[in-house]
């Protein structure tokens, strides 16, 4: 991603539906953690390997969740994986050296959110293991597939990073 691509702050993008911005402070539980349902949550090691275990993880959960098949789950797949690049590229991870990626049922809405360390410091890039694919198309990306997206500060200084896509027509709701 470009410089000008990173998710620094509040970003939303108009959208018929309604407002998927549920990790704002006032929306926590006593966790500390987002409205909604909770379908599942994973630690990952802040790496790029990560990525994909953390698209496939997702994959695997919505379309088990919501009896999805793969073919249908493209765009989730995709906006995961940005997602997730954006966090171990351009962001520290947490102090035990991970991203948290959670996935939640909010009404007809699949939110995926990656939480890391927070903004890297200006001037030190955070070092990455291997080198992934220059892109810097995340954010066009976001504003054309997701239904709404967005930033947070969590606690501990973390930085959420959130973005929802509704439920297909033929997607069973549990």
């Amino acid at each position: 991603m470009n410089a000008s691509d990173t998710w620094s702050g509040p970003l939303l993008v108009p959208a018929p539906a309604p407002s998927l911005e549920v990790g704002i402070p006032s929306a926590w539980n006593n966790n500390g953690k987002s409205s909604g349902r909770l379908i599942g949550e994973i630690d990952l090691a802040a790496t790029p390997p990560a990525v994909r275990l953390g698209r496939s993880y997702v994959r695997e959960l919505v379309g088990q969740h919501f009896g999805a098949d793969r073919s249908e789950l493209g765009d989730l797949e995709l906006l995961t994986s940005e997602a997730m690049t954006n966090s171990v590229l351009h962001a520290r991870p947490r102090r035990d050296g991970t991203i948290t990626v959670s996935v939640l049922h909010v009404d007809r809405y699949v939110r995926v959110e990656v939480t890391d360390g927070g903004a890297a410091s200006p001037g030190q890039p955070r070092p990455v293991d291997e080198a992934l694919p220059a892109g810097g198309r995340g954010m066009t990306l976001m504003k054309a597939l997701a239904t709404d997206y967005g930033t947070c500060r969590g606690r501990n200084g973390t930085s959420v990073f959130w973005f929802g896509i509704g439920v297909r027509d033929g997607w069973r709701l549990p």
